[in-house]
């Protein structure tokens, strides 16, 4: 009899758990069905809170991280240090976490998982992601470049140079980012430390003469001027006045290839649309 009826009790709980998960997917059907609107409308708050309301109501419902990444991401603004948008920012990257663990291959969601944390001044998280990609596909320089390009956004120049020398990488943009990045710090924020000067403006002359090679008989001219520009910074560190006149005449003659190539871009006449062209448009 006991038993009969502890059976019969067990079969009702179990009922009614189903029953109330039933409801709890419904309404979280519900939530998302008018986050979906909300977030069509371009109102991205009320999105946000019902996205997040559809994951509460059915924890299962993994996709749908997604979509709170992005409610959060289009209120998210970088550079705004307000206690709310850095909200905006965790929600976002919390969010995108979420649904890479159960979407890992996304790597549209992993672009901007890093994005925003290099925008939030997370770069070594958005680093280390970074390296994960780049060793999940050691044979597509895509990854490797990407993680090069933000060590040198990151300031990380040691680590970017070395990186972007192992890879091979034949991008001559990665170099000239490094080489820019070397230039911007000499120039804005140099360490007070001669010696490390030094180092940062050589790496970054090294860098943008490895990007010069690499674009071989077509040198960009912003990368002529950021040489021209690095050799002056050179003559800051330089106490031999001897020296400091070979590096004048040395960031002149790259100064010289640059105005020389914008003259010859000006003198180029721009190539007129043939008449079918024209035509069709």
């Amino acid at each position: 009899m006991h038993r009969t009826a502890a059976t019969t009790l067990l079969g009702i709980v179990s009922l009614a758990s189903l029953a109330l998960g039933g409801c709890d997917k419904f309404a979280a059907r519900e939530h998302c069905h008018r986050a979906n609107n909300y977030y069509k409308d371009e109102s991205f708050e009320t999105a946000l809170h019902e996205f997040k309301e559809c994951v509460e109501k059915d924890p299962t419902a993994t996709g749908v991280w997604r979509s709170v990444g992005f409610s959060a991401l289009a209120l998210y603004r970088p550079g705004d240090e307000s206690a709310q948008n850095k909200e905006y920012g965790e929600t976002a990257v919390d969010a995108f976490r979420k649904y890479l663990s159960a979407y890992p291959a996304d790597q549209k969601v992993r672009e901007y998982l890093t994005s925003i944390l290099m925008g939030s001044g997370r770069q070594e998280e958005a680093i280390t992601l970074l390296e994960e990609d780049a060793a999940n596909h050691p044979g597509d320089m895509n990854y490797q470049n990407s993680l090069i390009a933000a060590m040198a956004e990151a300031g990380l120049l040691e680590r970017a140079m070395a990186k972007a020398d192992a890879a091979h990488t034949t991008d001559p943009q990665i170099y000239h980012a490094i080489g820019v990045t070397a230039w911007s710090k000499s120039y804005r924020n140099p360490p007070a430390d001669v010696e490390k000067h030094r180092q940062i403006i050589d790496m970054g002359i090294k860098a943008l003469e490895k990007a010069l090679q690499l674009q071989g008989n077509k040198p960009s001219i912003e990368t002529l001027s950021y040489i021209n520009l690095l050799w002056r910074e050179k003559v800051k560190v330089e106490i031999d006045p001897f020296k400091q006149q070979d590096y004048i005449k040395i960031a002149d003659g790259y100064r010289n290839r640059a105005i020389e190539l914008r003259r010859q871009a000006k003198a180029s006449p721009t190539p007129s649309p043939s008449p079918t062209a024209a035509a069709q448009g």
